[in-house]
């Protein structure tokens, strides 16, 4: 979340009937599910949600994903309580062809503290996700992910002052046919200053059945200016059908177990390309 620290005069109560909006839209979309006719030949749904690090793996060919969840933040710093809430995370993916995708990302958000309460759209981010090297044995799946924040779009308060990329590798290994080891690299901008940060995460993910999976990650934020963030989650994603996906996680500060933590829901659901045969 990108905000500007001197924003303390601004008040804004949250806006209801936008995030309803947001929510009737994509409930029907939910709805309209069943109607949609279903393919036999695509892998079940891997969604980038609900850890921190991204898997590799890249939507099928002219299908289109969707993603969403709601989040819940609390700091801690002395006398200082933060809490900061996503009511409505928005990715929507769309598979180019079977080495790539596009990506669009925004969030509904809210900021709170004892003197200020900021509420309305994150910043507008575009992406894609290319295939480097299918994988291996021990040659990891391999995929490069570029983003691009824009400072025109979202609520002023939330938005970079310029233009803020962020590029990763992505990599997994599968270890068995039910443990899986992912875990990126990479360097992202804030958009105020030139200095960039790198972030690094390692994920352990396991297929418990056919339908639940579980997973356990450490993921780190280093920067020349500022300490390292350091953090750990976990949590399960349970797949309803082929093309839709529910998941739960939790995060914990591991160099301040009693000031933070995070908690996540989420779905993601997909629209195959019908004329897949």
């Amino acid at each position: 979340m990108y905000l500007v620290n001197d924003r303390s005069w601004l008040y804004a109560k949250p806006d209801y009937q936008s995030f309803l909006k947001i929510s009737i839209g994509l409930l029907l979309i939910l709805v309209a599910l069943p109607a949609i006719s279903q393919t036999t030949d695509l892998p079940d749904i891997t969604a980038d949600r609900p850890g921190m690090s991204t898997p590799p793996s890249i939507v099928g060919a002219k299908s289109i994903q969707f993603e969403s969840g709601f989040s819940f933040e609390k700091i801690t710093s002395g006398n200082t309580v933060q809490e900061n809430i996503l009511y409505n995370t928005t990715l929507v993916r769309y598979g180019i062809n079977k080495y790539a995708e596009i990506r669009l990302q925004t969030d509904y958000a809210q900021e709170k503290t004892d003197s200020t309460n900021l509420i309305g759209l994150n910043p507008l981010t575009l992406g894609t996700k290319i295939l480097v090297a299918k994988g291996n044995k021990i040659l990891p799946f391999t995929s490069l992910f570029v983003n691009l924040t824009l400072p025109w779009v979202g609520n002023k308060n939330f938005r970079p002052g310029n233009l803020a990329p962020s590029f990763y590798l992505l990599m997994q290994n599968n270890i068995t046919d039910k443990l899986n080891l992912c875990y990126n690299i990479g360097i992202q901008y804030d958009g105020f200053t030139s200095i960039a940060s790198k972030f690094a995460a390692i994920c352990l993910g396991y297929n418990f059945t056919e339908k639940l999976s579980g997973f356990l990650e450490n993921y780190n934020w280093f920067s020349r200016n500022t300490d390292g963030a350091n953090f750990i989650d976990g949590g399960f994603a349970y797949l309803v059908s082929k093309n839709l996906q529910l998941d739960l996680s939790g995060n914990l500060n591991l160099r301040d177990f009693r000031n933070y933590y995070m908690t996540n829901f989420g779905v993601s659901w997909r629209l195959p390309n019908n004329s897949r045969k």
